[in-house]
């Protein structure tokens, strides 16, 4: 039945729509995967970006980004604004500075917050943070991806698929639902890239001053972060417009994880003063996240 579900997932996927992107210029190959079905969440189109030098008979590491539309074509992002994924994943593989890889933009929806929201973690956030009738996604959206999407990318490309070489990326929310994957699923994630991470876990759209939604957030870290020094996890922060609302938390996170039984080199965080929270500054410091999980060892 596993089998059969599988195989008609990656069919839909295929006789979706599916196109080389030509919007913008691309430093590689990215194919665009619209409509993927899901029986968890929305549907929504996928980005699948392989180096240039793509070759099947090669195993690629996987790195699975969220809030996919922002990751390679300026021109469709409400901000003008771009990770610049395949120009500078493309320069670290010539430089042999990383391993062989591929990356799997997942576009976000109009319910992005519900979906990067932990699911475990909203019980023990108080009334008022969020909106009221709020309904986390969290476990839905990560069932999504490692129950669908990631079968379906295996089924297509030359990859590892083991969690030494699977890893999840994201920025904001997109860092915070990052985390939770990590902890979720430590036997899919080798390692995960959480940049600016919504370490408050306050609605965005309504400021307060409470904090035991970032203590909540906290102590689920404390208790399921991988424990086997084989994970690796990054975490950053800026200290302009809405990162500044993340250092205390993350200094915090920080202060955890250093009481933990966890190899200093299997946890990187780094502080980028006069940083915004927006793609061009996430651009500027991507290759360091990417080092980190994929040097070449």
């Amino acid at each position: 039945m596993k089998k059969a579900c599988l195989m008609m997932i990656a069919s839909l996927a295929a006789i979706s729509a599916c196109r080389n992107a030509d919007e913008a210029p691309v430093t590689g190959n990215l194919t665009i995967h619209e409509g993927f079905v899901s029986q968890y969440v929305e549907s929504r189109s996928l980005r699948v970006w392989t180096p240039v030098d793509y070759d099947p008979a090669v195993r690629y590491d996987v790195i699975y980004m969220h809030d996919g539309q922002n990751l390679f074509d300026a021109s469709i992002t409400w901000n003008h604004q771009e990770w610049g994924v395949d120009e500078v994943l493309s320069e670290l593989m010539q430089k042999g500075e990383i391993r062989p890889c591929i990356v799997v933009g997942i576009d976000n929806t109009s319910l992005r917050y519900e979906e990067y929201y932990p699911s475990e973690i909203c019980d023990d956030v108080p009334e008022g943070v969020l909106p009221e009738d709020f309904r986390p996604l969290g476990d839905e959206y990560l069932r999504f991806v490692v129950e669908e999407v990631k079968p379906w990318v295996e089924s297509l490309y030359s990859t590892w698929g083991d969690p030494a070489h699977t890893f999840v990326m994201g920025s904001s929310c997109g860092g915070l639902i990052s985390s939770y994957a990590f902890c979720r699923y430590p036997e899919v994630f080798g390692g995960a890239a959480c940049l600016s991470t919504h370490s408050s876990l306050e609605n965005p759209y309504v400021k307060t001053s409470q904090k035991p939604a970032a203590e909540a957030y906290l102590q689920y870290l404390r208790e399921n972060l991988p424990a086997d020094n084989e994970h690796m996890l990054y975490m950053d922060c800026g200290d302009c417009w809405i990162d500044s609302a993340y250092t205390e938390h993350q200094a915090a996170i920080n202060e955890m994880i250093a009481t933990l039984d966890w190899k200093s080199e299997n946890y990187m965080y780094r502080f980028f003063e006069g940083h915004s929270h927006s793609e061009q500054d996430w651009r500027s410091r991507l290759d360091i996240p990417v080092r980190f999980l994929l040097a070449e060892r």
